[in-house]
């Protein structure tokens, strides 16, 4: 494993960390918007909240996967219509 792809394997880590920790606090908005009351920016929070969640996790998981050598590359497509409806691979 060279050093760059320990290095992405990391920082996938780490977004994911940061993913679990932005649901967490969007969550906890959420028990804060039901049991205060919603404001707009109240609301706002736990939208930015979630769409950090949902952004760092990707990116975290794909980081993950490429460190791993396990992402397709965009070039390959095993999609049925690319086969023609062919069972199988």
């Amino acid at each position: 494993m060279t050093l760059g792809s320990r290095a992405l394997g990391w920082v996938g880590s780490a977004l994911l960390i940061a993913s679990a920790v932005a649901t967490l606090w969007g969550v906890a908005l959420v028990g804060w918007l039901i049991w205060v009351g919603p404001t707009a920016t109240r609301v706002m929070a736990a939208l930015v909240a979630f769409g950090a969640a949902i952004g760092a996790g990707l990116t975290g998981a794909v980081f993950r996967k490429r460190a791993a050598g396990t992402l397709l590359p965009s070039d390959v497509d095993l999609s049925v219509g690319f086969r023609g409806g062919q069972g199988g691979l």
